[in-house]
């Protein structure tokens, strides 16, 4: 009975022993991985072992994760301490509120350098790279976008620099562990690397590169054996989850704090986390600038309904902008169009009013003129009779004939502008007292009629038509255009006048160029309006009378800045009388302006 009683009562105890063990609760310590998982276990194991040993009950467990792991581990609260960088510290702070129990303070080698963090930039001691500007172009490697010491802290000293890296670099992330970043450089598979203070100075002491071949392209002066491109900042610092209590948080920070001299852990007080978050901000990385859109975009989602209504009334106002927009234009444009409309009736009109005037004016000279040139002619014509009568050979009898015939040529002048006249006012075209006219004779007669060679000497004239060339014209009426023509070359300043005929079909088109410099472009398109002109004793009405007499004629003017044949610049008038038949059959007889 007394054996079975032992029995009993050693099953009873081990049953104590092994349900204490049970009881235990377990504590996970997520450590962020800057070396890989194997090293960050090996590195941190001291730490696992002495809060197990110091805190009976309990059971602490490392983790090692990289940094998205980390915020992961942090979201599902599958971590309930956490060992990192301040950086990480703010940035996991923003999701979780975490406590800073502890900051390291160990040394590496004797010196404070394990609490530090930098970063430097290298390349190969052969690579040619001597300044970051010789970087621009180039590929460089880095762990993560919002790696502290991999790249947050090299970004801002090359931004300090004058260097984009997002712009002027090519950026290659490989993520963790930093090892990889060195290897790639000493294979020449980029051109330079960010990474962290003393893992270069490391992995020599471990054998696995040798840090003679590698420089760093910028150099920052620093405390620690290390190269160094950055200021350095306080590095790993102990952390817990909300989850934690009181308690436990208050026994593992006595811990921490009271590690013995021979470990390789010593903690002190949490250090200051101003001068990171300056940093992060200073390279747009702070959680705060970044929630920011987070924010507006969960208040966006609760308020979906709001915001869409807010769209559709948007959109609707936008829709009904666009709609009166269109409607503006197309008045505005209607109104242009009227306004257009508007000012060529109102040319119409004035042109209208000035040909009625120049209408007026035509009659009142045709009828004040006619009688006194039929007078002169009759009292010619009775001289010459008296003469004759008396001797036939009297000296005067020449004059007289002159007088005579040039009345009567005054009387045709006229009796041409009565006849346009009647025309502009709706009447047909008489052609029964037309004449055929000899072109070549015509012009030589104005020539001399206008006396050119006495009053201007300087002109002379080149002749281009065919001797038998003629046309069915009014009396006079070619011999009055082309005096008006010939005047308006010389009082120019020609020096020579060509006057070229080409026969065209039954009728001809007659050009005459001179070499006065031209006309005004502006002047030019406004030739024909009546009482236009750049002469002051000019009254504008030349060119006006030249065009309808000819269009009487049923031909057409038409006046152009052309280059003559001794290359000078002058004007070209060209009279067609070619499309005659065809002007007749249209009936454009009737003309205003």
């Amino acid at each position: 009975m007394n054996g079975i009683q032992m029995r009993c009562l050693a099953l009873l105890m081990s049953a104590v022993m092994m349900s204490g063990v049970a009881w235990a609760q377990t504590w996970n310590i997520g450590i962020l991985a800057m070396r890989g998982e194997v090293l960050t276990r090996s590195h941190w194991q001291p730490l696992e072992r002495l809060l197990n040993q110091q805190i009976p009950g309990e059971q602490f467990h490392i983790q090692a994760l990289d940094l998205h792991q980390m915020q992961e581990a942090v979201n599902r609260k599958t971590v309930q301490f956490v060992v990192t960088n301040p950086a990480q510290f703010v940035q996991l702070n923003s999701h979780s509120p975490l406590r800073w129990l502890a900051s390291l303070r160990s040394g590496r080698g004797g010196q404070a350098a394990s609490n530090v963090i930098g970063s430097v930039i290298l390349t190969r001691r052969d690579s040619g790279i001597e300044n970051v500007h010789d970087l621009i172009g180039k590929t460089v490697g880095a762990i993560d976008a919002q790696a502290f010491g991999g790249y947050l802290l090299g970004y801002k000293a090359l931004s300090d620099n004058g260097i984009r890296p997002e712009r002027d670099l090519n950026l290659r992330f490989t993520g963790f562990p930093a090892d990889a970043l060195l290897y790639l450089l000493r294979e020449k598979a980029v051109q330079a690397v960010i990474v962290p203070v003393c893992l270069l100075e490391n992995m020599d002491e471990e054998g696995l590169v040798h840090k003679e071949d590698f420089v760093a392209v910028l150099n920052h002066p620093s405390s620690i054996p290390c190269l160094t491109s950055t200021p350095l900042y306080p590095n790993w610092s102990f952390a817990a989850l909300p989850s934690v209590s009181d308690e436990l948080a208050d026994r593992v920070t006595k811990v921490l704090f009271n590690t013995p001299q021979d470990s390789p852990f010593h903690w002190g007080a949490p250090a200051s986390t101003s001068q990171v978050e300056t940093l992060l901000h200073d390279v747009r990385q702070h959680p705060q600038q970044r929630r920011l859109w987070l924010d507006i975009k969960s208040w966006l989602i609760q308020h979906q309904w709001v915001m869409g209504g807010v769209a559709l009334v948007l959109l609707m106002l936008t829709l009904n902008y666009i709609w009166v927009m269109l409607l503006v234009r197309r008045r505005g444009q209607q109104i242009e169009r009227n306004n257009v409309q508007l000012r060529q009736q109102e040319q119409a009109l004035e042109t209208a009013r000035q040909m009625s005037v120049l209408g007026e004016m035509t009659s009142g000279f045709a009828h004040e003129l006619n009688q006194p040139l039929s007078a002169i002619r009759h009292y010619a014509e009775g001289c010459l009779i008296r003469l004759e009568s008396q001797n036939e050979h009297h000296p005067l009898q020449t004059a007289l004939k002159e007088i005579a015939s040039q009345a009567q040529r005054g009387g045709d002048t006229l009796r041409n502008l009565r006849h346009w006249v009647s025309q502009a006012q709706g009447n047909p075209v008489m052609t029964e007292e037309w004449r055929c006219v000899n072109i070549r004779d015509a012009i030589l007669h104005v020539w001399q009629l206008l006396r050119m060679a006495q009053h201007f000497p300087a002109v002379t004239l080149e002749l281009d038509v065919d001797a038998r060339q003629t046309l069915n014209l009014p009396p006079v009426l070619l011999e009055q255009v082309l005096a008006n023509l010939i005047l308006n070359a010389a009082q120019a300043g020609a020096k020579k006048v060509w006057i070229v005929v080409e026969h065209k079909d039954e009728g001809a088109r007659i050009t005459l160029q001179d070499n006065a410099g031209g006309m005004d472009d502006e002047l030019l398109r406004q030739v024909f309006q009546p009482f236009m002109t750049t002469r002051d004793e000019g009254m504008g009405l030349g060119l006006v009378i030249c065009q309808r007499l000819v269009r009487y004629g049923l031909g057409e003017i038409t006046i152009k800045n052309q280059r003559a044949a001794d290359g000078q610049m002058g004007v070209a008038v060209m009279l067609d009388f070619s499309r005659r038949e065809e002007q007749k059959r249209d009936g454009e007889n009737s003309f205003t302006g």
